[in-house]
């Protein structure tokens, strides 16, 4: 009798990598702001694009920024994407597209505007355009009218999400950082019938909000989907918290 529970505690370990293994073969993963390249995250460049695609990620994320002249550009932000470019000097001044085109990210990689991200996509049919940052149903179907149907958006205001839903977009998270996260959640839940709009089905949520008590509480009055961000390692987030997860952000995860 020992034995057999010795050997069942040996076991434990590996039947619950296996359970999460399993679990994890099921998950979107999500190459986060473009995917690490050569060791460096969040460059939103088009290497780290291309490479996201040749490891076989079906859905990629970029950072978007309105330019000065109204283009939007790939960068998480104005001060980051200067400091990449060896210009920390401009701190967080806006540039012009065409000046943001002329910088090389790390001394390397090519940033990224709205045509070269559609263009991109039109030629790889199999691949989603994840978005953050901006929600703006009227920057986004401007910026990319083909590719809606391929885009999921993470949006920042009840507002945004039902116009994105209403325009057919393939998918909307509400983001976890949006202000009016609370009211919209509980006038989805609670008022559903008496305040007409598009049910929230996915949330965009960072690894820590899990355990929040009010997602806790909304979680068990109606289950949400989560795109969970950002996980590069499954042994960061318990097995019963990553059962959640339908979507993954990740810097290094690689699809099997």
């Amino acid at each position: 009798m020992i034995r057999s529970l010795l050997s069942l505690l040996l076991l434990l370990p590996m039947l619950l990598s296996c359970v999460t293994q399993e679990r994890v073969q099921r998950v979107e993963l999500i190459a986060h702001a473009g995917g690490e390249i050569d060791g460096y995250v969040y460059t939103n460049s088009l290497e780290a694009l291309q490479q996201a695609a040749s490891r076989g990620y079906k859905f990629i994320e970029l950072d978007l920024l309105l330019a000065s002249d109204s283009v939007l550009v790939a960068a998480h932000s104005w001060e980051d994407f200067n400091k990449m470019t060896g210009n920390s000097h401009w701190g967080d001044s806006v540039l012009s597209s065409a000046d943001f085109a002329r910088q090389r990210i790390h001394g390397r990689y090519t940033p990224l505007t709205a045509p070269m991200i559609e263009e991109f996509f039109l030629e790889n049919e199999g691949l989603y355009l994840v978005t953050d940052k901006i929600s703006s149903p009227v920057l986004l179907s401007k910026a990319f009218p083909r590719l809606k149907e391929r885009m999921v958006v993470e949006a920042f205001s009840y507002p945004h999400y039902e116009q994105l839903c209403d325009e057919g977009y393939y998918r909307v998270l509400y983001s976890c950082m949006a202000p009016d996260l609370s009211s919209a959640l509980v006038k989805n839940l609670l008022f559903d019938r008496l305040f007409p709009g598009k049910r929230i089905e996915w949330l965009a949520l960072h690894t820590s909000g899990l355990y929040y008590p009010s997602y806790k509480f909304m979680n068990k009055v109606r289950r949400f989907k989560v795109a969970l961000f950002t996980l590069d390692n499954y042994n960061d987030v318990a097995p019963e918290q990553l059962q959640r997860a339908g979507m993954i952000y990740t810097n290094t995860i690689v699809p099997e």
